[in-house]
């Protein structure tokens, strides 16, 4: 399926040679440079005396300067089941992302009986050479510096952890555990760094949020970050949370989505309304039982859902306390033989913990957005040190509605991911993923190939 950001193919085959050799010289600088990066931050890492975050703290308050940065490299062969040029243009074998966040955060006592707190941020990304999202295609190794957090908020504490607070500009916000709302922003494209995803805070928005005894209200309103080929929207609703202690917490949500830019978008989503409910239910130390089911409707024929449950088992008493999890998950697809849009809207959907909610490294990441899809999950994970864990995941991808991609067959394919963590210390962490999706018919129907698409990744962090 073609990307409609995409550029013209190339019909030459000595055009193609060219394009080969400046992808490799470009992907080879990249790799030079973020070894030397990640050389650099390992040995700033390890030597805490050379580079701490500045903090200064008084009886009035406190300022903080924090800076993080990330990077990954990416290595794959068979990208888009082997036929990467025909369905977004170029061919993406290896590519590498940056990206940096200076931060400063404030906060004032006693104003008004409670804390006048603010942050200020910028994020700088860049890409050397094609990733395979396709988006940034037409574009040399792109890069962006744009604002990021620019809030200001007050707070008032009571007994008990209850508190008041209000807080309004750009600034982070998740509901659950990011089903709907968690990424207020764009990346990739024009801006470089798709997978690292620094871009996360909401634009122009307000948050208010009152808690007492187990209750929990917020109401917000959220405008999101989006690249220059993305669209910009608003939401609106409220959050509601209520825990019963260790054994149960529930919460429910009701978003409205009060304004769109895209043409296309308004008409799929005039007065799109979204009711959300969400339950965590822990009947004995070790097992959690947890799901969500939200429904929408607009405009008299919307008719999206998205729902999933989960069960986790974890072995606390065993060495290296290995946990086991099964998912269900079904974001319906629009059927296009009927009046209504049933296709379901995932809105500001991100990235919480593995496969929630980029179902599948592959998959999630390059292929879809968390719509039109019947998944099964199946994952493991174990702590091998204080400081190493690892996580192994098996996804069985359906489509929901096969003829809203132009194909026949449901079946798609099958994705193993595998993650290896390592928490260095406070401030670094370094992970290394392979995953390979193994495709079926309605996967070789969309694209047009049929080889098992391999993709390896090494991700650095580091945090002051």
């Amino acid at each position: 399926m073609m990307n409609e950001n995409e550029t013209p193919l190339y019909n030459n085959a000595y055009q193609r040679a060219g394009q080969r050799a400046g992808k490799s010289a470009r992907y080879f600088r990249s790799f030079c440079i973020f070894g030397t990066v990640a050389g650099a931050l390992f040995s700033t890492a390890n030597n805490s005396a050379s580079a701490q975050f500045i903090d200064f703290k008084s009886d009035v308050g406190e300022i903080k300067f924090n800076l993080e940065g990330t990077s990954a490299v990416f290595t794959q062969s068979n990208s888009w089941f082997g036929r990467d040029i025909e369905n977004i243009g170029v061919e993406s074998n290896g590519w590498s992302e940056f990206a940096l966040t200076p931060k400063m955060t404030f906060s004032l006592n006693n104003v008004f009986g409670g804390t006048l707190y603010g942050g200020l941020s910028g994020v700088g990304t860049k890409t050397f050479g094609e990733s395979a999202d396709g988006l940034a295609v037409g574009f040399d190794d792109p890069s962006a510096f744009t604002l990021e957090e620019a809030y200001g908020g007050w707070r008032m504490d009571f007994q008990d952890g209850d508190f008041l607070e209000v807080q309004g500009g750009n600034f982070n916000y998740q509901i659950g555990n990011g089903f709907l709302a968690l990424d207020g922003g764009n990346d990739g494209g024009d801006r470089g760094g798709f997978y690292l995803g620094a871009r996360t805070a909401f634009r122009t928005s307000a948050l208010a949020r009152w808690k007492t005894g187990n209750l929990l209200v917020e109401g917000f309103y959220l405008e999101n970050n989006p690249r220059r080929d993305a669209v910009s929207g608003a939401l609106a609703g409220t959050n509601i949370e209520y825990d019963f202690g260790d054994w149960l917490k529930i919460g429910g949500t009701y978003l409205n989505l009060v304004d769109v830019d895209d043409d296309a978008a308004i008409a799929a989503t005039t007065d799109l309304v979204t009711y959300d409910f969400r339950a965590d239910l822990t009947p004995f130390d070790g097992f959690k039982l947890s799901g969500e089911y939200a429904t929408q409707s607009g405009d008299d024929t919307f008719e999206g859902v998205g729902w999933w449950a989960r069960a986790d088992l974890t072995f606390q008493h065993l060495p290296m306390e290995p946990s086991l999890a099964y998912r269900y998950s079904v974001v319906t697809g629009d059927d296009p033989d009927t009046v209504e849009f049933e296709g379901f809207q995932p809105l500001a959907y991100g990235f919480d913990d593995y496969q929630t909610w980029y179902q599948g490294e592959i998959a999630g990441n390059w292929l879809f957005a968390n719509t039109n899809m019947k998944t099964h999950l199946i994952q493991g994970a174990a702590s091998l040190t204080g400081k190493l864990s690892l996580t192994a995941s098996w996804l069985n991808f359906e489509i929901d509605e096969p003829a809203a991609l132009g194909i026949t067959n449901e079946k798609f394919g099958n994705e193993v991911d595998i993650f290896l963590d390592y928490q260095v210390n406070d401030n670094l962490f370094v992970s290394g993923v392979f995953a390979n999706f193994f495709p079926n018919e309605g996967a070789e129907e969309f694209s047009g190939g049929d080889k098992t698409w391999s993709h390896f990744m090494f991700y650095l962090n580091v945090s002051y």
